[in-house]
């Protein structure tokens, strides 16, 4: 399955929630009005009962990207999921969109635009068993695929409605409709015990609040507070008979609905016996506590929640003490959970203790929270030269993302090398030029935590030359450390930059940022972005925190007006990819076997081993980037038609010196009093100006009687930045240029 639609970017993946996150039940799909079904990692259609076809969140996001298409999740009764699609059509009635804006509101749990922009798509926890629908609603907990765009529109973590939830959906099914036979067991207390029970319990103050018939103010519908009622009976009881009984005890249960027969107080305690045994179901089943995922955190949450007892959770958990609190598992730093998620997720974890007064059973996770021998840090970094727990660079105590991953390579990894070494000689023809790029991916793998001061930019004029190929090779080598098909312009725009979180490499795919009318808003920005030292990571979800700047960039471009640069650049490397792809028979088939439908480890490994055993004693990290016809063709390409006014100006205005109106007018041919957009223009114009060499001097005059005239140096800046007001006057105002050149007055 390839050659699917445009999909978004990895970036957006990556908003969705944690916790669907770390389940692997995600499927890739074509996400097309003609196309919306699952497919599975080797390309075949699959099945939302059988999990061997699903796959885990890292791989969705990877084949994804390779195949252009979307992910999505497969909804099933053993995870605590449930999705609210609401419709839009171009026939949906006014009514109809507030009552979808009530919904949302109501809920107000993580929620997203679906593929086409217009419906939305509600994340809770919940179980409502057999999915249902009713005046363009439709809600599923098991058994459906559900695309995920990461559009978001309510930033929120999935909470828990269960009892909203399964109201809505008892009003939704038909009148007809008849719970299936509920989960029952024998009666364990007497009805007053339970009574007692749940009124001395940490939400006693709750449950006699709606025993006493107390909801108006606190729930939308009496239907609501019913199933919040019995919920807490439920939860004590596990005889039907008995919970029902209790209930018409209540004063809510003395309407008639709930009198008159046992239909409605079945269709109540359905979704609540199907949440309980979908959690008995899950406590049942072995646990694997984390599979390998070879992303440098360690390893990645298997199907099920890790079993851990006390000493487990001392030596596996961290808890960071930050402005947001924050719980990650040592061995997966890519798990990061807030303190009630993380409850949730372990809350099948539980300890007997044995008193005097017998046993008690407490909560694992609980207690570890108690604990004073758990692992605290008070904020995250990344710094591949330091250790596990670190100083961060505002001084606290941190706990570094950085994780090394364990090397085995073959022992005949030179042999398996042929294929990466005759790709890479294709893309980079040049022997000069290769071995320097070799070196410098040589340099990542063997001293991560130094950033060169250059990068590189690849251009072809035409796709399919296999570039993508290299960039998945590099994912899979430096595993979770790299940020593929990184949506710059976005960053750029946002500020949001959570996808670059310990990363060493950036690809971006596609750049034609130097080919657009406003292409220098972001060179600064993208200035900053690949030099400084260290990086705040601001982040949608998660902690922000800072990191140390280890990331390199390797931009992909089909256009020499990739990116906007001057002739004074010197952190962009630029090579020319061959124009047309391979006509080897059979050579691309090859060459991504290597790496799907299952990746070849062994060839990873080699390809690994070859960067780590490659001499780079000669490779220098401070230096500048290369100068070669390709670089030149994108400086070329970089001058719009201000820039060349900017150059001809300079070249022959006969006077040193500009006022900054007369330079707005010689650049954009228009009086800056009277242009509409005037201030777009004057925020480009230092970017104009400063590629042909015109420097502002630091500060206005008060020249022809007007108080802070701003004026600017076309040539020799540094001699006329002292000046006084006097010369630079006379020099504004000398009509010819002089037979020889002219000093600055000092």
């Amino acid at each position: 399955m390839q050659n699917l639609a445009e999909g978004p970017q990895a970036s957006i993946f990556h908003r969705l929630p944690a916790e669907m996150r770390a389940l692997p039940q995600w499927c890739v799909t074509a996400g097309t009005a003609t196309d919306k079904a699952p497919y599975g990692a080797d390309g075949k259609r699959a099945s939302t009962t059988d999990p061997s076809t699903w796959m885990d969140f890292a791989t969705a996001c990877r084949l994804a990207i390779e195949w252009r298409g979307l992910i999505g999740f497969v909804l099933s009764a053993n995870d605590p999921f449930a999705c609210i699609d609401l419709d839009v059509k171009d026939d949906t009635t006014a009514e109809d969109m507030e009552r979808f804006k009530s919904i949302v509101t109501t809920f107000n749990s993580y929620s997203e635009l679906s593929r086409s922009g217009r419906g939305m798509h509600i994340w809770v926890r919940g179980n409502i068993g057999p999915g249902c629908k009713r005046g363009g609603v439709e809600v599923y907990s098991q058994e459906r695929f559900i695309i995920c765009t990461g559009n978001v529109y309510i930033d929120a973590p999935v909470e828990d409605r269960h009892e909203l939830l399964a109201n809505m959906v008892t009003q939704m099914r038909p009148a007809d409709y008849t719970a299936a036979p509920l989960p029952d067991a024998p009666e364990k207390e007497e009805d007053t015990a339970i009574i007692e029970r749940a009124k001395g319990a940490a939400n006693g103050e709750k449950f006699l609040m709606l025993a006493n018939g107390q909801w108006q103010g606190r729930y939308t519908s009496q239907s609501e507070a019913d199933m919040a009622l019995m919920s807490i009976i439920a939860f004590y009881s596990p005889n039907n008979e008995q919970c029902r009984r209790i209930f018409r005890r209540s004063e809510l249960g003395k309407r008639e609905k709930a009198t008159k027969d046992d239909r409605y107080l079945n269709l109540t305690l359905e979704p609540i016996r199907r949440r309980q045994a979908a959690e008995a179901q899950r406590m049942e089943v072995q646990r694997s506590a984390f599979k390998q995922a070879g992303d440098g955190v360690g390893t990645a949450l298997a199907a099920m929640p890790p079993s851990m007892d006390i000493k487990e959770m001392h030596r596996g958990l961290v808890y960071i003490a930050a402005e947001k609190p924050m719980i990650a598992f040592r061995d997966n730093l890519a798990v990061q959970l807030p303190p009630p998620g993380m409850s949730a997720l372990l809350k099948h974890n539980t300890t007997t203790i044995v008193s005097p007064e017998g046993e008690t059973v407490a909560s694992t996770f609980a207690m570890w929270m108690g604990s004073d021998k758990r692992m605290v840090a008070y904020t995250l970094t990344f710094d591949p030269s330091a250790g596990e727990f670190c100083t961060a660079e505002d001084g606290r105590h941190a706990l570094n993302l950085w994780k090394p991953r364990p090397h085995n390579p073959p022992a005949d990894w030179q042999q398996r090398l042929g294929i990466f070494l005759d790709h890479i000689a294709f893309l980079i023809p040049d022997d000069v030029e290769r071995n320097r790029f070799l070196d410098w991916l040589a340099h990542i793998e063997q001293q991560p935590g130094v950033l060169p001061h250059n990068h590189y930019l690849m251009i072809a004029t035409q796709q399919g030359v296999g570039r993508n190929w290299l960039a998945a090779l590099l994912a899979h080598v430096w595993s979770g450390n790299v940020a593929m098909d990184f949506d710059l312009k976005s960053s750029l725009a946002s500020g949001f930059n959570g996808q670059l979180s310990r990363k060493l490499l950036a690809v971006v795919d596609e750049i034609n940022e130097g080919g657009t009318g406003e292409r220098w808003q972001h060179s600064e920005k993208l200035k900053s972005m690949v030099t400084a030292s260290h990086r705040f990571i601001n982040v949608k979800y998660g902690l922000q925190h800072t990191e140390k700047n280890c990331c390199r960039w390797l931009l992909f471009s089909n256009y020499e007006t990739a990116l906007p640069l001057t002739v004074d650049d010197r952190r962009w490397n630029v090579i020319r990819n061959p124009s047309e792809p391979h006509s080897g028979e059979g050579y691309y088939r090859r060459l991504y076997s290597t790496l799907y439908p299952k990746p070849d480890p062994l060839f990873i490994a080699s390809v690994r081993q070859f960067l780590r055993a490659r001499n780079i004693a000669a490779f220098n990290p401070g230096a500048h980037a290369a100068r070669n016809d390709a670089k030149e063709a994108v400086i070329a390409n970089s001058r719009t038609r201000h820039d060349e006014v900017a150059l001809e100006l300079v070249a022959s205005h006969p006077r040193d010196l500009i006022t900054a109106e007369d330079l707005f007018s010689a650049v954009f041919d228009v009086d800056p009093n009277f242009t509409p957009d005037a201030g777009r223009k004057w925020a480009l114009l230092p970017h104009i100006a400063r590629k042909a060499g015109i420097e502002p001097l630091p500060k206005p005059f008060a020249l022809y009687g007007r108080p802070k005239v701003k004026v600017w140096a076309l040539r020799n800046a540094q001699g006329w930045r002292g000046a006084l007001a006097m010369a630079v006057e006379a020099e504004l105002n000398r009509i010819t240029a002089p037979e020889a050149p002219l000093s600055p007055p000092a």
